[in-house]
């Protein structure tokens, strides 16, 4: 059988994109400060999943054609 249901696209969050990106340049970068901002990250990740939405939505939402 074939499924109709058609699912609606998920609209991605960059700001999560961006964080682990800024985790892995901080995993090899090397400076006394850095497991500070990791912790920060890490934070920011955990309320993003738990809020089930985006963090930064205002720079996140999605773009309307008008």
């Amino acid at each position: 059988m074939e499924d109709t249901t058609k699912q609606e696209p998920k609209n991605s969050c960059y700001c999560a994109a961006v964080i682990g990106a800024v985790v892995i340049v901080l995993a090899w970068w090397h400076v006394s400060w850095g497991p500070i901002v990791l912790t920060i990250l890490g934070v920011m990740l955990i309320i993003k999943d738990v809020r089930g939405k985006c963090g930064c939505a205002s720079f996140c939402k999605p773009k309307t054609d008008k």
